[in-house]
């Protein structure tokens, strides 16, 4: 459950990025191109084909933002997508340069809130793993984590909440330290007899890298050693390795 929550809060962005831009109660901003030209793809991306060109002097209306892309149309009710960088070059009903926040490093830096999907394994065992974090100051976060490990004896479901220090947070690329608390469920798979689950508590410490793309995505890669707590009179150790990408806001 916890992973496909954050599943969810990577894709909203794609859909709710124009109420945060203009608001949803607002309405649509109107824009004249001021450039020879400016042209339009089917979607918000490079890899989506060139279908059309406004020239100067027209009106598009802005519709929805998609990260660096915004969606317009123009007075004859063609849509499209356009460029944000396009758009930041285009006047707005009062004669204006339009504004446009276009996210970077410096935004990466000064990031509240981060989430993402990883992927690697948990003492030789797949692991897929979601969190979500929220930064305090540019150097200190916490998060919440969740686990699924698929593994030939038994399948584990783990929640971890960290806290992570960024010693270096004006890097590009930057490392950072995790410490944390959680618990762990173990699940053996069946064989000749019926196992009874477990569940322990589990500590950790852990060393990372965020390394930032573009626009608002950067992969994060990390380290973990694992104590889990048992009952027994020797306790556990385990070793994970992760690697995914993450948004942040």
């Amino acid at each position: 459950m916890p992973i496909v929550i954050v599943l969810l809060m990577l894709c909203l962005p794609a859909t709710v990025w124009a109420g945060w831009l203009w608001g949803d109660d607002e309405p649509a901003q109107v824009v004249q191109v001021v450039e020879p030209f400016v042209t339009w793809r089917t979607g918000p991306a490079v890899g989506y084909p060139v279908f059309y060109s406004s020239e100067k002097g027209e009106w598009l209306t802005l519709l929805q933002r998609k990260t660096g892309w915004v969606k317009v149309r123009d007075r004859k009710g063609r849509e499209g997508w356009v460029a944000v960088a396009d758009i930041a070059q285009t006047r707005d009903a009062t004669g204006e340069r339009v504004t446009l926040s276009v996210p970077d490093l410096a935004a990466f830096i000064e990031r509240n809130v981060e989430a993402g999907i990883m992927m690697g394994r948990f003492q030789g065992a797949p692991v897929t793993a979601g969190y979500g974090g929220y930064w305090f100051t540019p150097n200190l976060a916490a998060e919440l984590w969740g686990s699924q490990m698929l593994g030939s004896a038994s399948e584990m479901l783990m929640v971890n909440a960290n806290i992570v220090h960024q010693p270096f947070p004006h890097w590009r690329v930057s490392p950072f330290f995790t410490l944390g608390v959680g618990h762990i469920w173990v699940d053996p798979k069946a064989t000749l007899a019926v196992p009874e689950e477990r569940d322990n508590s589990v500590g950790h410490a852990g060393v990372g890298l965020r390394a930032y793309i573009s626009e608002r995505y950067f992969i994060r890669a990390e380290v973990k050693d694992y104590k889990v707590f048992t009952s027994r009179s020797t306790n556990e150790e385990a070793t994970e390795w992760k690697i995914g990408l993450s948004i942040f806001f």
